[in-house]
């Protein structure tokens, strides 16, 4: 059941990749139990239970392939949330540094410099009080995020999760992620419930609203102004924190223009920038190395003898060279860090269909740099590309010439050093 509070806990709080793989592991593990288990009424409850999970790993997995972001089965629950918060409690055992965790990030300075000062100014205001000083009612910290997608605004949304209960602003440290429809019902007075119940589900916590733009009214039958209003008024209180989350584009300037009571209860706005290529190379080698396996450019034979074990600078100068020649602008740009999840999920289906089962551990562990040309010729292209955007390779299959090319660019120059945690993107 552990395993499943996690995938629960994952689902909800936006880490996809991790919660199929643990709602995988849940499955396999109930199997087992069916397999062995004497009793038809444990049979039967295991079984509903396999089938549920599956349909919710089945629908993760399609939408991710898809690079759009899943719709939650039945909404947030306050079981859910439970999960959460309590996966986040045994995580909060070991002390919270919020720059070293920063530090582990790919990019995003600006931002870090932003919430490094955003926690400053709560830990001094916690000490003033301490003192004994009368600093009258403090503005909750409520937050708007500001960027494209897979730009690391769920991770860092987590980060300050774990920032404010470290300071005693939460109480239980959870984060809960919803959108539009988890929050707006189909009829008149359903809404208000709906998401008085979610709020409450996340009170101790943090109340993630994604694409919260959504929210704006499309006509008289829309209820998502009302889904505004509840959360406003739960703003008041500061339980839950709340933020709001959506693309730096008109449609958020819109929402911020038309809800002035809302934007006057935010007291931040962080502007997440789209990720360089240089940046998704080292979340790319990050995410390998997380993963444990590794990254061999010299098992390939080339006329450049490129040798095994190069240096990380040299590793992450090679894959850069990849992304820009096998990935598309309009890719990276839609994708952002979720590109190296497709690449990686890819990566290991070309690494799996090249070896036998009587390889050696090290072989199974190592991708070269023909799984990784073909991983990128399997990432989708997404819909509506704008026709002045410069095509790629598309889908053709790895060739020596492709492989080559990154080649040549190895040794163009170091590229930057890599961090020490694999990056969390979303």
């Amino acid at each position: 059941m552990d395993t499943v509070k996690r995938a629960i806990a994952a689902d909800h709080a936006g880490d996809y990749d991790e919660a199929l793989n643990l709602y995988t592991i849940a499955i396999k593990n109930f199997l087992h139990e069916l397999k062995y288990s004497r009793n038809a009424a444990e049979k039967a409850t295991i079984t509903e239970r396999v089938m549920g999970y599956m349909k919710r790993a089945e629908t993760i997995k399609e939408s991710l392939a898809a690079t759009s972001k899943p719709l939650r089965a039945g909404g947030v629950t306050e079981a859910a949330a439970a999960a959460a918060a309590e996966v986040e409690a045994e995580e909060d055992e070991e002390p919270f540094d919020l720059r070293e965790e920063l530090e582990k990030r790919v990019g995003m300075e600006e931002v870090k410099g932003q919430v490094l000062a955003f926690e400053h100014t709560l830990a001094l205001d916690k000490r003033r009080r301490e003192l004994g000083a009368d600093t009258g009612d403090m503005p909750f910290p409520h937050l708007l995020f500001k960027g494209p997608p897979g730009c690391g605004k769920t991770s860092m949304a987590r980060l300050i999760c774990k920032a404010l209960k470290s300071l005693g602003v939460l109480s239980r440290g959870h984060l809960v992620e919803v959108q539009r429809g988890d929050l707006v019902a189909g009829h008149i007075g359903q809404t208000a419930i709906q998401t008085r119940k979610i709020i409450e589900s996340a009170k101790g916590g943090v109340l993630f609203i994604d694409e919260c733009y959504r929210l704006s009214g499309r006509g008289a039958q829309d209820f998502g102004p009302e889904a505004i209003d509840e959360l406003m008024s739960a703003m008041e209180t500061g339980n839950p924190v709340m933020i709001f989350a959506g693309y730096n584009d008109s449609a958020m300037d819109e929402f911020v223009a038309s809800n002035p009571g809302l934007f006057r209860r935010i007291s931040s706005v962080f502007v997440f920038e789209a990720y360089l290529t240089a940046e998704l190379a080292k979340i790319l080698l990050l995410k390998i190395e997380g993963s444990g396996f590794k990254l061999d450019f010299g098992n390939i034979d080339s006329p450049l003898e490129v040798k095994e074990c190069l240096p990380p600078d040299v590793q992450l100068e090679g894959l850069c060279t990849l992304l820009e020649n096998h990935t598309t602008p309009l890719q990276r740009e839609r994708m952002n860090g979720g590109i190296c999840d497709h690449i990686l999920r890819n990566a290991k289906r070309h690494l799996d269909a090249r070896l036998t089962i009587d390889d050696g551990l090290d072989a199974m562990m190592t991708y070269n740099l023909v799984d990784l040309v073909k991983a990128c010729a399997d990432v989708p292209t997404p819909a509506a590309a704008p026709a002045a955007t410069p095509a790629g390779p598309g889908g053709s299959a790895a060739t020596q010439a492709d492989v080559d090319v990154v080649h040549v660019h190895v040794h163009a120059g170091p590229g930057g050093s890599a961090a020490t945690e694999a990056e969390d993107v979303d």
